[in-house]
């Protein structure tokens, strides 16, 4: 048998960032346990403190959860460990990339621009990590822009802009890193020493900027777990631009696009990603399809548990299959024919 190790955090949740069918923001660990056992894999659960470092993990399949808790402490602190078991040739699952990206819109759109240009192209992104390097940029593209910052999840703080200053406006706000006292010494090294002092920037929480692509109504979420794929539809936000945690979805209501192309798109990017799970917010401008965001991990699994059904290719087309979603059991499927591919 072979050994599988399973990461909990430290209140002994796992994976899901949504209240999945136990009413927990957690997947049932003991059923994930009995999953595994039934697959001949030999499961072994702990916490993240209880990691032994110095063991022999070389060739391990590790599977581990992430955190979204305020200012990303937490986070930060998992991204530790998890690189250095990539170190010792642990087989973390998803790569620390990934992680990286969660909660991270930053090294999300890197990942995007690196595995994806051409579509990276189309919306003209831009990362910054100060107020001061936007407003010395020269930005292409159409306007509206949208700017969000690196962390947060259902829209959160993401904002469009009209114009340039309507975006340096937002970006103020959004990057403000500083302090009252921070300011104010700052304000006084400029008096003291004038053209002798280089300014430190008091706004240097990252952001995103990009294209906003006008005249969609919502976007779709798409759940790949294994060979599965969930969809569901999203409209935005009475009078808003954003889809993202708008709470309105329909999962048989495909916006008059073509289902099938929808999949194939989904397909094509999840398979790029080269992980067993993803979520996917995908856009469509009526002649292309947009990928806007993605994760690999501690994503919401409603799209799944909520759903009928799910799509798999079967000799070439795609099927729809009736089946009342087993969040566990799906997770695991997906994880066993990952390792054994």
């Amino acid at each position: 048998m072979s050994k599988i190790i399973i990461l909990t955090d430290y209140r002994d949740t796992f994976y899901s960032t949504a209240r999945t069918q136990h009413g927990l923001c957690t997947m049932d660990v003991a059923r994930v346990v009995r999953s595994f056992d039934d697959a001949g894999l030999r499961p072994q659960v702990m916490r993240y403190a209880d990691l032994d470092l110095s063991a022999d993990l070389h060739g391990v399949p590790v599977l581990y959860t992430s955190s979204e808790d305020r200012g990303l402490q937490y986070k930060s602190w998992i991204e530790d460990l998890v690189l250095a078991m990539e170190a010792t040739g642990a087989r973390t699952i998803p790569s620390f990339r990934f992680l990286r990206a969660h909660h991270n819109k930053v090294m999300m759109e890197a990942l995007r621009t690196q595995l994806f240009p051409k579509e990276a192209a189309r919306l003209h992104t831009y990362s910054f990590g100060t107020y001061e390097e936007l407003e010395a940029a020269d930005l292409v593209g159409s306007w509206p822009k949208v700017i969000k910052p690196a962390s947060g999840a259902g829209s959160t703080g993401v904002a469009s802009a009209m114009n340039r200053g309507e975006l340096l406006r937002a970006a103020r706000g959004l990057s403000w890193s500083g302090s009252l006292d921070e300011a104010a010494r700052e304000y006084g090294r400029r008096l003291l020493r004038r053209r002798r002092h280089h300014p430190r920037s008091l706004h240097r929480q990252k952001f995103v900027v990009q294209d906003l692509i006008p005249g969609m109504a919502g976007d779709f979420k798409v759940l790949r777990m294994g060979s599965r794929y969930y969809t569901l539809y999203r409209r935005n936000r009475p009078g808003d631009f954003r889809a993202s945690g708008s709470g309105d979805f329909n999962f048989h209501d495909t916006a008059g696009v073509d289902q099938e192309a929808l999949l194939d798109y989904a397909e094509y990017v999840s398979d790029r990603l080269a992980t067993p799970l993803a979520s996917l917010d995908i856009g469509f401008d009526g002649t292309d399809f947009h990928l806007f965001e993605f994760q690999c991990l501690h994503f919401g699994t409603v799209t799944a548990e909520k759903s009928t059904h799910y799509y798999a290719r079967s000799q070439g087309t795609w099927q729809r299959v009736p089946e009342d979603c087993d969040i566990e059991a799906v997770f695991c499927q997906a994880i066993v024919d990952y390792l054994r591919a």
